[in-house]
């Protein structure tokens, strides 16, 4: 049996519907966030200690003969000191990084110093090259001239950096010497050095060197003098001098040298 429903009563329920679709459901209360805790500080790494490393020194002439029996000693705390081997090798154990100096003896040869910076990781290898003590100069002999006699010279005024223009030196000489001046008594000279100048010294000549550009060291007796642009050195009659460039230019020196009468 069919129930029949009034027309008026489904439209209700139609309308109904809608309504109860669009009716929001109650929403709950929000709940507080709870903190959070602050993530931990990463750990700091100390950084490594150094370790101490072998000090090798390597000694030879130069012809690149090792030479044995070379007395050889580091300015660590306290002092050490070796002897090389007869292949010419002194070794220093266990040394911790930091600045020393070396200093090398060796008969018959012009002692040596030398500063070196030692840093932990890896050993730490020197070599050095002992040139020859010089010979004993020779008595003196009369000059030939007396410099009461000598020609007084020309006199000359002239600009250095406009001579060095014109006169520098060529990609493949060891050294380049220009006579700049000539009186009874004195010789200037400009020297343009890439190659080293061997140790020498003269017996009856006073030098004084003026350095007009680049960088190196000028051996003045038993010791190692840096050099650089502006810098004088005196050296005396008797004296050993050598000179050493360093850098990638050369070593450009005044040289006067009084003494003897100067002859072009």
């Amino acid at each position: 049996m069919r129930t029949r429903i009034p027309l008026s009563c489904l439209l209700s329920m139609l309308l109904a519907a809608p309504l109860a679709a669009q009716t929001p459901k109650p929403t709950a209360p929000a709940q507080p966030a709870t903190p959070t805790a602050p993530a931990p500080a990463p750990a700091r790494r100390r950084p490594p200690v150094a370790s101490p490393v072998t000090v090798t020194v390597t000694v030879s002439d130069k012809k690149g003969t090792p030479m044995g029996d070379t007395a050889v000693s580091l300015s660590t705390e306290p002092p050490r000191e070796a002897k090389t081997t007869a292949g010419g090798i002194a070794r220093f154990l266990t040394v911790k990084p930091g600045e020393y100096r070396v200093r090398l003896d060796h008969e018959g040869f012009v002692s040596l110093e030398r500063d070196i910076t030692v840093k932990g990781g890896a050993p730490f290898d020197l070599e050095i090259t002992l040139s020859p003590m010089p010979a004993p100069p020779a008595p003196k002999a009369p000059d030939p001239v007396p410099a009461s006699k000598a020609p007084a010279g020309d006199a000359r005024a002239l600009s250095v950096v406009d001579f060095l223009e014109g006169n520098h030196l060529s990609g493949k000489d060891p050294i380049k010497s220009d006579q700049l001046g000539c009186t009874a008594s004195a010789r200037t000279t400009l020297l343009q050095v890439r190659d080293d100048l061997e140790d020498k010294s003269a017996p009856d000549a006073d030098e004084v060197l003026y350095v007009v550009a680049g960088q190196g060291s000028l051996r003045l007796g038993n010791k190692d003098v840096s050099l650089e642009a502006g810098g004088l050195a005196v050296v005396p009659r008797g004296t050993v001098r050598g000179l050493t460039r360093k850098g990638k230019n050369p070593l450009i020196v005044l040289s006067v040298v009084s003494g003897p009468p100067c002859t072009k």
